[in-house]
């Protein structure tokens, strides 16, 4: 009988330790499947795509039109003034152009007028020709200049400047310490400089490439007054014999005025004889 107690325990005591490393085993696993439960519960982090950037503001920049700016020059000598200048406004409104400054002057024997007008890029050439129908030219100069590539490089550079702009927001936003809000603020205040500055360029560019300038200058030479005419050749003299003839009237008048004092000393000579020779006729 006790031989069958004794392999009857050994059995359970063997069965009682493999249950023990079966219930370890499966709590080891247990801890590793809810931590991943709890990671895999969490919100997902925000992830940013670096190199979708480029992409985003490649579709944002929309390719310009070709943006050409002209600019000139136009000096002219007309024979009536009052005639071109009524030609001139004529020829503006033709052209959907518009005068932006002039300045008339009348001087130095000429009657001046100069003015910048405003035209549209499409009419400048041939406003320009019309102009130059108004009178003889003496001068003339045209330039124009492409600046498609330097708006579009503006543009793109606006683009991703208001990207950042919007990541520092977001940014600031998440901020959890002075020192990184300070930075941040900072940052976007350059930042927002920046931006004013690629928005004063383009539109810059876009005032200079709507509307082409034009610089004109025209005058009519004025006839000479009888004032300016050069006199005869007897008038000079005859001036001269004046002024001559003046001046002896004016020494005569000053010798006059110098011996005074012998003038009255003889007239009073001359009454003291003439009343002697009263008193005293008979010694006369």
């Amino acid at each position: 009988m006790k031989r069958l107690i004794y392999p009857a325990l050994l059995g359970l005591a063997l069965a009682g330790c493999s249950s023990a490393p079966e219930e370890t085993s499966a709590q080891t696993i247990a801890q590793p499947a809810a931590a991943e439960a709890k990671i895999n519960s969490l919100p997902p982090m925000p992830t940013t795509d670096t190199s979708a950037a480029p992409t985003a503001i490649a579709a944002s920049v929309v390719q310009p039109p070709r943006a050409i700016i002209y600019q000139g020059s136009l000096d002219l000598v007309v024979t009536d003034f009052n005639q071109a200048t009524t030609s001139l406004n004529h020829l503006l409104e033709q052209h959907s152009a518009y005068l932006g400054t002039a300045h008339e002057t009348r001087a130095d024997g000429q009657h001046r007028q100069e003015m910048t007008i405003k035209v549209p890029p499409a009419s400048f050439v041939a406003l320009v020709t019309a102009l130059g129908q108004l009178g003889h030219v003496e001068h003339k100069d045209v330039a124009s200049a492409d600046v498609t590539a330097d708006l579009l490089q503006t543009t793109k550079s606006l683009a991703a400047k208001q990207l950042i702009a919007a990541k520092y927001r977001q940014q600031l936003a998440q901020a959890t310490t002075k020192e990184a809000a300070s930075r941040l603020v900072e940052q976007a205040r350059q930042l927002q400089t920046d931006l004013a500055a690629d928005q004063a360029k383009l539109q810059q560019f876009g005032a200079r490439s709507h509307w082409a300038t034009l610089l004109l200058r025209y005058y009519q030479p004025l006839a000479a007054t009888d004032a300016d005419e050069p006199l005869p050749a007897f008038a000079p003299q005859f001036q001269a014999a004046f002024n001559r003839g003046w001046s002896v009237i004016m020494g005569f008048a000053l010798g006059l005025t110098t011996i005074w004092p012998v003038l009255v000393l003889a007239g009073a000579g001359a009454g003291g004889w003439r009343w002697w020779r009263l008193r005293h006729p008979e010694q006369a």
